[in-house]
């Protein structure tokens, strides 16, 4: 009889595709260029980020270990109290961020 390792071996998830999910990560980050922000873009960013809301789809481009990454998701929470946006399951503090996208967003002027 099977001792209960070798049977929850069994029952593991097979990664028939080695090394796929890694590269899915990798190109997820998507690389741009650094960007100082002048008063008047500071001020842009923060009418955006009051504009934003849980449930719309965002792009948003921020600092990140030394690069600038553009990430694309549905918000699932906006926090002014503790300065974030959550993006799916990625929180993402407004201090690091230099641009919102968003369909939503392109009806105001700024």
């Amino acid at each position: 009889m099977m001792d209960r390792i070798q049977r929850a071996h069994i029952f593991s998830s097979f990664d028939a595709l080695k090394g796929f999910r890694e590269l899915l990560k990798r190109q997820e980050r998507v690389v741009v260029a650094k960007k100082s922000l002048s008063e008047y873009d500071l001020e842009i960013l923060d009418k955006k980020a009051h504009a934003i809301e849980k449930g719309m789809m965002l792009t948003v481009i921020y600092w990140d270990n030394g690069d600038y990454i553009k990430k694309t998701g549905i918000v699932s929470k906006v926090s002014f109290d503790e300065r974030y946006v959550q993006i799916v399951k990625d929180k993402i503090p407004f201090h690091q961020v230099i641009d919102f996208q968003a369909e939503q967003l392109e009806c105001y002027e700024w």
